[in-house]
């Protein structure tokens, strides 16, 4: 099924959603790949209108690619080669996942239009491991590979509530526990362009339980729609929705806040 609200043509669409059910690397509770399908459904709950940002989605021009199939083992190419094909600068991408590695590839594919740009990365866990399990590239290491593509410096954490000692002495920019109060204060000494990623582990578990790798405390859904309304005036490349696991919880009730900040995003686009 496709996005209510998506009724443009690919060539027509100002802003474009695709999913990345990849779901290769979990290490706690599998499930990913079955998030944009459950996003779109619990999109059937929520009105296309606003009331934050007084704006209704069926005012704009949205195409929904809808899934990418996955045909055999090498998930990672497979997903590059999908993202090279569609993405076009020209258009607003908005990525929904599977697990937060699928950040990787489309960084890979970005680095190719822009010389420079940074990442504002909002989760609970710092994803900051050179190796994890003993894999390389996975979720827990998705943020230190970016840095190996677009250079550590240029990647803003925010809501960071778990990682190794390490991990958090790894990165300056690294903010801990909160998302809006640091980021309303920084937001416009980051360089942009900017991609932002958003695992949605980052809300607290109590409201949005249905994630991979759940973790104790986190923002509030008011926090996370105030942080998302900060980025009204940055120049956003594209983005990405990961970690949301229908099967990890509730999938009616997390998938409708994910279906909400979905919204949000798409409209401050």
């Amino acid at each position: 099924m496709k996005l209510f609200y998506a009724r443009a043509s690919l060539e027509d669409a100002r802003i474009v959603v695709c999913g990345l059910p990849v779901d290769k690397t979990s290490s706690f509770l599998p499930g990913t790949k079955f998030g944009p399908m459950y996003i779109r459904y619990c999109t059937e709950n929520i009105e296309s209108f606003s009331p934050y940002q007084e704006n209704d989605l069926q005012k704009l021009k949205i195409c929904d690619l809808e899934d990418l199939k996955l045909e055999d083992q090498d998930w990672y190419a497979e997903t590059r080669k999908f993202v090279e094909k569609h993405f076009n600068p020209d258009k607003k991408f908005i990525f929904l996942g599977g697990e937060h590695t699928i950040t990787l590839p489309i960084i890979e594919v970005l680095r190719k239009y822009y010389k420079k740009f940074s990442i504002i990365h909002l989760d609970a866990h710092a994803d900051l491991r050179d190796e994890y399990l003993g894999n390389k590239i996975c979720h827990a290491t998705v943020m230190r590979r970016a840095g190996d593509i677009i250079g550590l410096e240029n990647i803003y954490q925010f809501g960071i509530r778990s990682g190794t000692g390490q991990e958090f002495k790894l990165h300056k920019n690294l903010y801990k526990f909160e998302v809006y109060q640091p980021l309303r204060k920084i937001i416009d000494k980051i360089p942009g362009p900017v991609y932002l990623s958003i695992d949605v582990d980052v809300v607290n578990p109590a409201v949005l339980p249905a994630v991979s790798t759940p973790a104790s405390g986190g923002i509030s859904f008011q926090e996370m729609i105030d942080s998302i309304l900060l980025f009204k005036n940055r120049e956003i490349i594209s983005l990405d929705i990961v970690e949301f696991n229908p099967l990890a919880g509730n999938p009616y009730a997390s998938g409708t806040a994910v279906a909400e900040i979905l919204r949000e995003l798409i409209l401050i686009l």
